[in-house]
């Protein structure tokens, strides 16, 4: 007997659904877990966790039912023993940063920045990329001259004339 109209787009919707979900936790399962150690960096980890979500436009609660996929060890018994401290997307990103973040990593950043130079076989484009991600590091809202004052002081030596 042959399926209605209404009953195939709803075996559809549930086949769609099914691989879209299978599809997404194989990705999340690539992507390196988050264990809360020191030598990780949380901001770098849940930049790439919260890209390969929004690929797939997962709601917030989406979100949040399938971060724990990407938890391991300290981080992932923190999540489950601090639910009131993860009861939505955003509440859940700022205790994760204001729990695993180095307190010192904006100064470490910083001094990187400060010390940074370009290296003699480096191309351009890797080399602004690097500064551009130190900026950011040690001052999320770093205005742009100074950036462009930390591109040119960092600049091989054979390079400075030009610019």
């Amino acid at each position: 007997m042959p399926l209605k109209p209404l009953e195939a787009a709803s075996c559809q919707d549930t086949l769609t659904n099914c691989l879209r979900n299978q599809l997404l936790i194989t990705n999340l399962e690539k992507l390196q877990k988050y264990s809360g150690k020191l030598q990780q960096n949380v901001s770098n980890w849940l930049r790439e966790i919260q890209q390969t979500m929004n690929m797939f436009k997962l709601t917030d609660d989406e979100k949040l039912f399938y971060v724990s996929l990407c938890l391991e060890a300290d981080a992932r018994d923190w999540f489950y023993d601090n639910p009131h401290l993860c009861s939505t997307w955003s509440i859940f990103t700022q205790n994760l940063l204001k729990t695993f973040e180095s307190s010192g990593k904006g100064s470490i950043a910083f001094n990187r920045l400060r010390h940074y130079e370009q290296g003699i076989n480096q191309d351009v484009r890797h080399y602004y990329s690097e500064v551009m991600k130190l900026c950011k590091e040690a001052n999320p809202i770093m205005d742009d001259v100074s950036k462009l004052q930390y591109l040119k002081d960092s600049l091989k030596p054979s390079l400075r004339f030009d610019v």
